[in-house]
């Protein structure tokens, strides 16, 4: 339904709310996966939830750099130029001490060497690894989307390579299309199939034909897409919004396609498809589909239901003919040891795969994997997000199994790779040097440049100390920070301004919400006094001030909506800014008093996003602004609000 543009967004978040008002907070339901991407598109189609309107592609939050003294001079000047800089990556990489990586969406085998595999993470693109796991390249991060949804490998030559670009699972970021690589993924180039992220299109699965690989399919969320002359130009040749596909082993001329809810077949090479009715197969929001060469007869579906639970195991024995339901129960999709609970977070969360070998053994899952040895009619918890059930530990949430043999098989989830060698009685996590966390906010060590705090979805803080990155907290990192005059102290925080301080490093961790009030926004923002160490301010439904490194907080503003971002001036802490969705607020005596600077913004059609403060004037600030208004970027004011200054617009 998040993919469905036509629905608008503030019916979708006022649906989603009324549904958890009276419900408690449980893992695995899909509450926290709708709230971050509440967090993401809202900026993007304010003021009129018209998700057609925005283009979810991350945005740049630090727009300007106020160290370059062109930033200090008169309001009249246009931009200069970007200057060009050399970056590199500083981590988190693979796995960090007791944390994990970050979501992988696809993970494809080399076709006749296991020690090569190709990974497609949801942030941080395409990555081959040559010495199974160990260590990983990348070769994509200056294509125009950072997230990879599959990969395709030319059996016959597998220095040809394919990548679908996108977040196909939760979003973050839009197709751009297709690119294919000709030098066994060092190089890239777009295909015949080219989107702009404006159109919002997403790639769920890609296929190649074994025996003739010129010929390619796209499953996409606008149909099905086929080339017959490898990637160079391709035509829709089924419009069923596509949201998996596979090959019949054996069979070129054979093809299942699944929609959210349907099952869809071709038996001429992909040039029509027609539908399959399957008795019992109703009121499911996806499925995904599987097969085996074991035995090119069986057909797997697994359904995630409108509670996104799990709706059944579907196994077909006559090539897609018909189909029989295995099996409802347990709830494969919940995130206890037992399968006990209902709901779970099908939309997100699903994958499926039959093994080479023996066809009847199938592992399937969403927070956690399962496995079946008899066609989906019985099932055995097979890992567990926390090691529960006397089953391995493997990060919550997937997103891909792949059989490569009867023994070697690989899951990819939310923390990253995980392998079996022994058909999946134990696994290992190799997510060797990947760099693919999705971060929030960080924070630096004024003193020590090796040492820094960042906050992750889904894979906790995590901090860099003298190379060593290690996760200091779990679940979703958000906002956080190293204190200026001791690296010892610093504060992290996980969703609806869950604030934590260390004194010691980050070995140990006190919660530091004591008097705050109201309701915290997705990311609460929490900073430092630039002149009193001891003194922070953090944002709930209004701007806190604690003078006692978080042990108490007092309320210092009274407008009771939540708080995106707090910035203090460095040359006067007294003035200090805050910024909602849509307003600008300033004190200059500290918290005594504020004002509304919001005028001369354009803050009816796009939402302030973030806010900069000039080192050594507390009245030249910038802000940038969301929404993709052409012109509208980012503001200058050089007198402290009174008026603003379209810089965007030179």
């Amino acid at each position: 339904m998040l993919n469905d543009t036509s629905v608008n967004f503030y019916s979708l978040v006022e649906a989603f709310d009324s549904y958890w008002k009276d419900r408690p907070y449980e893992k695995g339901r899909g509450y926290k996966a709708f709230k971050r991407w509440q967090w993401f598109v809202e900026p993007r189609v304010y003021p009129s939830g018209d998700l057609k309107k925005a283009s979810r592609t991350y945005a740049l939050e630090q727009v300007v750099n106020l160290q370059d003294p062109h930033f200090r001079t008169a309001p009249n000047l246009a931009p200069s130029s970007a200057t060009t800089a050399n970056w590199s990556p500083v981590g988190p990489f693979g796995s960090p001490v007791n944390g994990d990586a970050g979501r992988v969406q696809a993970i494809r085998a080399h076709p006749t060497n296991t020690a090569v595999f190709y990974v497609g993470a949801a942030a941080g693109g395409f990555w081959m690894t040559q010495n199974a796991g160990a260590s990983y390249t990348t070769t994509t991060d200056q294509l125009g989307s950072c997230g990879v949804s599959d990969i395709a490998v030319n059996p016959l030559n597998p220095q040809i390579i394919y990548i679908s670009t996108g977040d196909k699972d939760a979003g973050d970021t839009h197709s751009i299309g297709i690119y294919k690589s000709t030098d066994g993924g060092l190089t890239w180039s777009p295909s015949g199939l080219s989107w702009s992220t404006s159109q919002q299109r997403r790639i769920y699965r890609l296929l190649i034909n074994p025996l003739n690989p010129n010929t390619l399919f796209a499953a996409t969320s606008v149909g099905v897409y086929r080339s017959l002359n490898a990637g160079a130009s391709w035509s829709l040749v089924s419009s069923a919004s596509a949201m998996d596909a596979e090959y019949r082993p054996g069979d070129t001329t054979t093809i299942y396609v699944v929609t959210a809810s349907s099952f869809v077949k071709s038996i001429n090479g992909g040039s029509s498809f027609s539908p399959v009715a399957i008795s019992g197969l109703s009121g499911t929001n996806r499925l995904v589909v599987a097969v085996t060469p074991g035995n090119n007869n069986y057909v797997y579906l697994l359904a995630s239901n409108n509670s996104n639970g799990f709706g059944g195991l579907y196994k077909s024995i006559n090539a897609g003919i018909s189909f029989s339901l295995m099996s409802s129960t347990p709830n494969i999709f919940d995130w206890s040891a037992n399968g006990s609970g209902s709901g779970g977070q099908g939309w997100y969360d699903i994958a499926l795969d039959a093994s080479p070998s023996n066809p009847n053994e199938i592992i399937a899952g969403g927070v956690n994997s399962w496995k079946s040895l008899n066609g989906g009619s019985s099932w055995s918890l097979n890992t567990h997000w926390t090691g529960a059930g006397g089953r391995p530990y493997v990060h919550a949430d997937l997103h891909d199994v792949l059989y490569v043999t009867g023994s070697l098989c690989y899951l990819g989830t939310d923390g990253g790779v995980a392998r079996s060698t022994n058909g999946g009685s134990t696994w290992t996590t190799i997510n060797g040097n990947m760099n693919i966390a999705q971060m929030y906010k960080m924070g630096l060590s004024a003193s020590t440049p090796s040492r820094i705090i960042c906050g992750h979805q889904d894979n906790g803080t995590n901090l860099l100390n003298s190379s060593v990155w290690s996760e200091v907290r779990g679940g979703d990192g958000m906002d956080c920070f190293i204190s200026w005059n001791n690296d010892n102290v610093m504060v992290s925080s996980t969703q609806y301004g869950g604030f934590a301080r260390s004194t010691n490093g980050g070995t140990n961790w006190t919660g530091i919400t004591n008097g705050l009030t109201g309701n915290a926004p997705w990311v609460s923002p929490i900073v430092q006094d630039p002149l009193v160490s001891t003194t922070f301010y953090c944002g709930y439904q209004d701007v806190f001030k604690s003078t006692n490194q978080g042990n108490t907080w007092t309320r210092i503003s009274f407008n009771g909506v939540p708080v995106d971002e707090i910035k203090i001036a460095p040359s006067n802490n007294q003035v200090i800014y805050y910024t909602t969705n849509t307003s600008v607020f300033k004190t200059s005596n500290g918290g005594n008093s504020w004002t509304n600077i919001t005028n001369g913004l354009p803050s009816g059609s796009a939402q302030i996003t973030d806010l900069t403060i000039d080192n050594t004037n507390a009245n030249i600030l910038f802000v940038s602004l969301s929404g993709y208004a052409t012109g509208n970027k980012v503001f200058a004011s050089y007198n402290g609000g009174n008026t603003w200054f379209n810089y965007s617009a030179g």
